[in-house]
């Protein structure tokens, strides 16, 4: 092997093993998981394409992670094309599945909230909460200002918030739980 296929084999290297189990996770939480492994190996098959363009530490992590955002949105839209055809050649709908994430019923809450909010918002609570990005991480993630990343993230908490707490005040065993209590911050955060 030359010495340039070397040393371009070697920075691809530090780079997968520095962030596959970043990046792995990123996918799990939005993919089914007998796919996880396919757009992993998607995300770092666009990082050997593209390897001289990816910028130096600590930069390249975000830039996977925009690299693994795209690939997730890729495989979705797949998914749901798969399933239309589907669905239009067996002449029925595909059926619904509810799977319940936590025996703890304020989860299921907040993911029923989260999934009606806008894509770039549930995207946003997911990069700072379940990801730990900071702020400006996730917006360089997203591709927007950090000023139009924080004023989505705050709307989002707030929706899921407001939807979490309204539907606690309809549950007795749900409403003596606090504001605090509700998996909406990381440990550390401030609300």
């Amino acid at each position: 092997m030359s010495r340039v296929g070397s040393d371009r084999a070697t920075k691809f290297e530090l780079v997968y093993s520095g962030h596959f189990h970043e990046i792995a996770l990123y996918v799990a939480r939005r993919v089914a998981p007998d796919e996880v492994d396919d757009v992993v190996a998607k995300v770092f098959m666009v990082a050997w394409r593209r390897l001289e363009q990816l910028p130096a530490p600590p930069e390249d992590r975000l830039w996977l992670f925009g690299v693994a955002r795209r690939c997730v949105a890729n495989h979705v839209r797949s998914a749901i094309r798969r399933t239309r055809l589907q669905s239009k050649l067996e002449h029925e709908d595909a059926p619904a599945r509810s799977v319940s994430l936590s025996t703890d019923p304020r989860v299921d809450l907040v993911v029923a909230a989260m999934e009606k909010l806008k894509a770039l918002d549930r995207e946003a609570l997911r990069l700072v909460l379940w990801d730990e990005l900071t702020q400006a991480q996730a917006a360089i993630v997203l591709g927007c200002s950090e000023n139009a990343f924080e004023i989505r993230y705050r709307r989002a908490r707030r929706s899921v918030r407001d939807a979490v707490e309204g539907s606690s005040q309809s549950s007795p065993s749900i409403s003596a739980t606090t504001r605090d209590d509700l998996p909406l911050t990381r440990k550390g955060a401030q609300p």
